[in-house]
């Protein structure tokens, strides 16, 4: 069910909607590199060709997996893959110039979190390097969620994997990230904490200051839409809270 946008309620949505825009644009972690679109465009054939070779790859550790489903390894594998392959089905977004998932890319990335699941299950001390691929892929999962529910839950997995990445090379910018992920998820405490951690990482005071301001920010503005989310929650209340429409489900202009 989606919500109904007539009224108040309407006033409501538009809130929730500005307001994760504005969070998702000042973000520490969303940040894309520059690329020409005409250069992507000429290579989408280059690029799907990729992506088929990657699903390909997968379906290979996956055949693999059904003689031995709890291989680290080839969980390991199977994760990195469907993430390089949802990657490569990324495309952009003429308006905003960014890139954005796509509906193939989507599909790769879910199953590239249920083998990064069932991969924790049988690691001991998990890899850093997938984590960093894991969260944000993760986060794009949440921001194309069908509902509140499930985008919750891709917010949360995601900063379990930025944790991970986190306590392997604490810096400024991981740290940083783990406080977004953290508000997002509606982790305030260890949100803070680690928005603390990140000042004192800064390398003068003035970055210490703009980091500050920034996460004091993205804050306040995730707790507004913690607010936004239980008030229409409540609004629709007796249809089932997994049965909302995912507010982040507008901005298709952010990737990670």
């Amino acid at each position: 069910m989606v919500f109904d946008t007539s009224g108040r309620r309407k006033r409501v949505v538009q809130v929730v909607y500005g307001l994760l825009a504005v969070i998702m644009a000042s973000s520490l972690l969303l940040v894309v590199g520059p690329f020409s679109i005409g250069d992507l465009f000429s290579t989408q054939d280059a690029a799907q060709s990729a992506a088929d070779a990657l699903d390909d790859q997968a379906a290979g550790i996956e055949r693999k997996l059904r003689r031995n489903p709890n291989d680290e390894a080839l969980l390991l594998a199977l994760t990195r893959t469907r993430i390089s392959a949802g990657n490569s089905l990324s495309q952009v977004d003429p308006a905003t110039g960014q890139a954005a998932i796509t509906p193939e890319g989507r599909q790769e990335y879910l199953q590239a979190a249920d083998a990064w699941d069932r991969y924790l299950k049988q690691a001991d001390e998990p890899s850093p390097a997938v984590a960093q691929l894991a969260a944000t892929a993760l986060f794009s999962l949440a921001q194309t969620a069908t509902t509140g529910t499930e985008s919750e839950a891709d917010v949360k997995a995601a900063a379990e994997a930025q944790q991970i990445v986190a306590d392997s090379r604490p810096n400024l910018g991981t740290i940083s990230t783990l406080a977004i992920y953290d508000y997002f998820a509606f982790k305030f405490k260890q949100g803070d904490v680690a928005a603390k951690q990140a000042e004192k990482l800064a390398t003068s005071r003035a970055q210490a200051k703009s980091v500050e301001r920034q996460l004091a920010e993205i804050r306040k503005r995730a707790l507004r839409f913690q607010i936004q989310q239980e008030l229409i929650a409540r609004s629709q209340r007796g249809q089932g809270r997994e049965q909302l429409q995912n507010p982040l489900g507008g901005l298709s202009g952010t990737a990670p």
